[in-house]
């Protein structure tokens, strides 16, 4: 475990022991973009779990809203981001696939299926 200092806007930064499970830079799936999110999820060494995104603004000058939530359980963090009820963001998705290489309490999360980015190449009209 490791000192990790995350910062917040508008509030103190966030300092704790513990690691970074996963991080994931939104243009992996958007491309080149002026502005884009970057999500890192960490496991504190009390077993809470820290989800911080930061959203970078390029366009209209430069600036940064960085924002950090703070999860007693994995099983919080889950309901927070309504896993199992509604399609995952590729971003979201793949948060949880490194999560899930790194804590078994992300294990099940590779079974659902990210948000598709592209329509299906055809569709069967009238298959039964």
């Amino acid at each position: 475990m490791t000192q990790v200092r995350v910062q917040r806007h508008g509030k103190p930064d966030l300092l704790f022991s513990g690691m970074r499970l996963a991080h994931v830079d939104d243009r992996v799936f958007t491309g080149f973009t002026e502005n884009w999110m970057e999500t890192s999820l960490y496991r504190t060494s009390m077993s809470q779990y820290v989800l911080a995104s930061e959203f970078r603004v390029t366009s209209c000058g430069r600036r940064s809203v960085p924002t950090a939530l703070v999860f007693a359980s994995a099983q919080d963090l889950l309901d927070y981001m309504e896993v199992g009820t509604r399609p995952l963001s590729p971003l979201a998705a793949e948060l949880l696939r490194q999560a899930s290489l790194e804590d078994p309490a992300f294990t099940l999360c590779g079974t659902f299926a990210p948000v598709a980015l592209r329509p299906p190449v055809a569709l069967a009209v009238g298959a039964q």
